[in-house]
């Protein structure tokens, strides 16, 4: 810890600037990774512009912990700020992200800033690296690596894609058999 108010993390991912930033932007990708171990966002609300908020519902064993927050800056796949404020635990701090390309990938440097104390920073702590772990974890399996993370929670199919596989299942059990040569 360099300072009990400010949490700096460097990831590499293996991922574009313009794939990481989108982790950040596109709730879609948002709700496959953010939140610690065993809990999962409920409800990811994205109003992505500056000026605009977030709103996210972090849920643990039925428990809610909503957090929230603007975007203040936004430079499409290079930065990101943004406030965080987490009412639960009086945590009113700033985030601010850089995406560097590096080789095949990006580097993520993350930095929060404004914990009231040195609980919440090492709870933040803890929280973030478990969810970038999370986050590594679903870049690998859509790499088509597979999970090295084994309780990563199993991804929801929307209903349009639902409708969408039942259509085609209909579809090919109507299709009338060819006969093979």
């Amino acid at each position: 810890m360099t300072h009990p108010n400010l949490l700096a993390l460097d990831r590499h991912l293996d991922a574009t600037p313009a794939f990481a930033f989108a982790l950040w932007s596109d709730p879609r990708l948002v709700s496959a990774w953010w939140g610690p171990e065993g809990h999962h966002l409920a409800t990811c609300e994205i109003d992505f512009r500056p000026g605009g908020t977030w709103r996210f519902n972090m849920e643990k064993d039925g428990q809610p912990h909503w957090i929230h927050g603007t975007y203040h800056e936004i430079l499409p796949d290079h930065r990101l700020v943004l406030s965080y404020l987490f009412p639960q635990f009086g945590v009113q701090s700033v985030i601010s992200l850089r995406f560097t390309p590096e080789g095949q990938g990006t580097r993520m440097q993350f930095l929060q800033t404004g914990f009231p104390d040195e609980e919440n920073w090492r709870g933040h702590q803890g929280g973030w690296l478990s969810s970038f772990a999370i986050l590594e974890d679903l870049l690998l399996r859509l790499h088509g690596i597979g999970s090295v993370y084994p309780t990563l929670p199993p991804a929801r199919i929307s209903d349009v894609a639902q409708d969408l596989a039942e259509a085609r299942r209909r579809h090919d059990a109507d299709a009338p058999r060819e006969a093979a040569p």
